[in-house]
């Protein structure tokens, strides 16, 4: 960068390792994405970089000549990471693409993505839900993660600190190890915005959690919403998928709950003391509508079942298991679940993937529910799904009508074919 360009990014101030990257001291790769970082640090308004120690690259999903050229220019350039790095799910299931319809041409494009990003450094984790890996990151670490649903979770439910960092910024921070101070990196930014009381609830189930999330999403926009009011503490998959369709429906980054995420252990603490800039009060009705409009199908006939947006965790594997065993899905119907690799070996190390594969269930590897497009059979007219996010990006991505239920109504449902919507209790009790 000449010196006339570093003088344009202001007031942001350079540590001496920052000015040996500008200068190429540590290649051409780091070099490039040390430019790109100051760029957008000046957008951003920050004063300065800080470490990270860790990075999820979402750039891995083929979108284009675009996002290949990039990868693989730097790459070409000798990058290689400075720190950890995972990677997100991919465009294909490496191993199972053949076998899915896949065009080639398209495959092959979306491998040389991933191989571009593996000659990096990165790690073939080719997963969403990069928490539920064995290296996961601890509270108060500054982290440079995409992806939507695994930044929410890392900023809420861990405590980690990250932004929502986009495409190509990603892999930036991953060469370099450094990061624009801004956003949730500031103690600040991850104060609460807008107060939530919740509904008194006595019995709840796992189809709540992406059901408020959506609605919260969907009204606080990129704010900071802190909700109160949940009794009894989530577990990690249903916070999983809070978190994923808070950050669907909205642009929200992290969330508090009072007396279960980390920095929320009172409505004063979410706060910083300071008053919430707003205060909503959500009723049984509001959160009955969006239950209802999540389905948008209509057919008397169920064609595939998707589950997996998140990620499956092992822990929904071990419940998946008990639901299936001794029961076959219809013949008629396919079902489809997306996992990591690492999640899939522990299930099968278990023995609870045998189980739901005798049922008739399929594993897709390396891609999510949000690539899957090319992978829905053609004859697929209806979809059936226990993920808010899939329902809210499903009729959209594969032009198909969804329906939303929990785990057991999609058990239910792939073996007679037919919808069964179990109305929640936590609808109908009062």
């Amino acid at each position: 960068m000449l010196d006339t360009e570093v003088s344009s990014m202001g007031e942001i101030e350079l540590s001496q390792r920052d000015k040996e990257l500008l200068a190429g001291a540590e290649g051409t790769a780091p070099q490039m994405a040390m430019r790109i970082l100051l760029r957008m640090a000046k957008v951003q308004g920050a004063k300065q970089l800080i470490d990270v120690t860790r990075a999820h690259i979402d750039g891995c999903i083929y979108t284009g000549e675009a996002s290949l050229q990039f990868a693989e220019t730097l790459a070409d350039a000798g990058g290689q990471v400075h720190v950890p790095t995972s990677m997100n799910a991919i465009s294909i299931d490496r191993k199972g693409w053949r076998t899915q319809g896949v065009d080639p041409a398209f495959a092959h494009l979306a491998d040389r993505l991933a191989t571009a990003y593996e000659r990096m450094g990165a790690k073939p984790t080719f997963t969403c839900s990069p928490y539920q890996l064995p290296e996961a990151p601890v509270f108060g670490e500054h982290i440079a993660w995409a992806e939507s649903n695994a930044v929410v979770y890392a900023n809420s439910v861990i405590g980690a600190r990250t932004n929502r960092y986009g495409d190509f910024m990603d892999i930036c921070a991953a060469l370099t190890g450094r990061a624009p101070l801004a956003g949730f990196h500031l103690d600040k930014a991850r104060l609460g915005t807008v107060l939530i009381d919740m509904p008194e609830y006595e019995k709840i189930d796992s189809t709540f959690y992406p059901v408020v999330g959506y609605l919260v999403g969907s009204r606080v926009g990129s704010g900071v919403p802190v909700i109160r009011g949940i009794k009894e503490k989530p577990s990690a998959d249903q916070l999983k998928a809070f978190g994923a369709a808070v950050a669907t429906a909205g642009a929200v980054g992290m969330f508090h709950m009072i007396g279960i995420t980390p920095e929320a252990s009172t409505v004063e603490e979410a706060f910083g003391g300071y008053p919430p800039l707003n205060h909503w009060k959500i009723s049984r009705d509001e959160i009955a509508d969006v239950w209802r409009t999540l389905s948008t199908a209509s057919e008397q006939k169920v064609d595939l079942i998707l589950m997996g947006s998140p990620h499956f965790s092992f822990e929904e594997c071990v419940e998946l298991a008990q639901l299936v065993e001794g029961k076959q899905c219809h013949p008629d119907v396919r079902f489809f679940i997306t996992t990591s690799r690492y999640v899939y070996e522990k299930a099968k190390a278990a023995g609870v993937a045998k189980k739901i594969e005798a049922f008739g269930a399929t594993f897709l590897m390396d891609i999510c529910l949000c690539m899957i497009s090319t992978t829905v059979p053609h004859d697929c007219k209806t979809i059936m799904t226990n993920s808010g996010k899939f329902a809210h990006y499903g009729p959209g991505l594969v032009d198909r009508e969804i329906y939303f239920g929990g785990m057991n109504d999609c058990v239910q449902t792939a073996i007679t074919s037919s919808p069964k919507i179990s109305i929640p209790d936590w609808l109908t009790l009062q």
